[in-house]
């Protein structure tokens, strides 16, 4: 083999693997917002239970009126009141946002997040709306691992500085359920977001196997010189 045709080769091989190390690090993390209102509608959802798709992602949202010893489900409402009163809001209420009365919600919407958590979501982040100064509304969040039970306070009281803001949900990937109430006033669900990371095993593949195919054109070439160079040699003859 000639020597031109080595370096060529070799040069393959090398560029095989730099192209290899620059697919791994390309991959970008994904961000999926679901839209709680995706149709802009006004009117009964028809259900105390509505699923959500984004990108293909499904998450699913639940209604609750609160109660002792246990929750009972309510119905959801899709409001359309435009700016920051469009969103996912519950049938009963007067204006079909989630109330407060000061010291705990009267309502609140659970969402089931166990199947993104289990394609790799983090980083969940939550978008209320019509939260507003004039009336003290104010909202919590909270986290558990059972339908129907809002289960412990994540995070502080948010109030009118958050509004329409992607609060950051802590500890997210803890929790199958999370769920939204307010604490006075009325507030509404707008979106849900959370974010989907690449795959680290299938990222770390790449280069591995620019390095694998690499060593095994490298070994291919020498033996082929070495065997070019013994066809050469007296002793060959």
């Amino acid at each position: 083999m000639k020597e031109s045709t080595i370096r060529r080769s070799r040069k393959m091989a090398a560029v095989f693997s730099f192209l290899s190390v620059s697919a791994a690090t390309s991959m970008w993390a994904t961000v999926v917002t679901w839209d709680l209102n995706p149709n802009g509608t006004e009117g009964d959802a028809g259900s105390t239970s509505q699923p959500f798709v984004a990108s293909g992602y499904s998450i699913t949202a639940n209604g609750y009126t609160v109660g002792w010893p246990s929750h009972t489900p309510l119905g959801l409402y899709y409001k359309n009141q435009g700016f920051d009163e469009t969103g996912l809001g519950i049938v009963g209420s007067a204006d079909h946002e989630l109330q407060g009365n000061g010291f705990y919600p009267t309502q609140f919407i659970q969402f089931d997040v166990s199947s993104i958590l289990a394609q790799g979501f983090t980083d969940g982040k939550l978008q209320i709306g019509s939260v507003q100064s004039s009336s003290n509304d104010t909202f919590v969040i909270w986290g558990s691992s059972a339908l129907g039970d809002p289960g412990e306070q994540i995070g502080g009281v948010y109030d009118s500085s958050s509004d329409l803001v992607f609060v950051g949900i802590a500890n997210f990937t803890n929790y199958n359920f999370i769920s939204i109430g307010a604490l006075s006033g009325d507030v509404l669900p707008v979106a849900f977001q959370a974010t989907l990371a690449p795959i680290p095993e299938m990222s770390a593949l790449f280069p591995i196997i620019g390095l694998i195919v690499a060593v095994a054109i490298t070994q291919i070439l020498r033996r082929r010189r070495i065997a070019h160079l013994r066809a050469g040699s007296p002793s060959g003859h």
